[in-house]
């Protein structure tokens, strides 16, 4: 959820318009949630090849969706910092044209990701 929610700060500061140090130094503690949230993910990898233990399929899939939801989030978002950047340089229409799509792509797994941290705190209501 902090990874998510830097980023959505990040995301507002740009929207304000705020001064490019602003930015940047959000954008530094968004790239911080990103490395946790990465490490998290890994630890999640090594314990699940251990298989679900007691855990009922359900809160096993959810937990799975999550994983696999975090992992691609941290790959679309592997520096926040490159969204603040873009925001300062300019480029070609065909440059622009690339980062809409990779911006596109990476709402799209901020979404994912918000989806499926909502359905496993539907199951494990105390994890946060």
């Amino acid at each position: 959820m902090e990874a998510v929610r830097q980023h959505e700060r990040v995301s507002a500061l740009i929207d304000k318009g705020s001064d490019d140090l602003e930015v940047h130094d959000a954008a530094t503690a968004c790239e911080l949630s990103q490395q946790q949230l990465l490490h998290r993910t890994t630890a999640y990898e090594a314990a699940a090849g251990a298989g679900k233990g007691n855990a009922s399929d359900g809160l096993w899939h959810a937990s799975n969706t999550l994983w696999h939801a975090s992992r691609e989030y941290a790959r679309r978002h592997d520096a926040c910092e490159e969204t603040a950047a873009a925001r300062m340089t300019s480029h070609s229409s065909e440059k622009l044209g690339e980062l809409t799509l990779e911006y596109e792509l990476a709402a799209s797994a901020l979404l994912a990701l918000r989806q499926a941290i909502d359905n496993f705190r539907k199951l494990r209501p105390e994890a946060g």
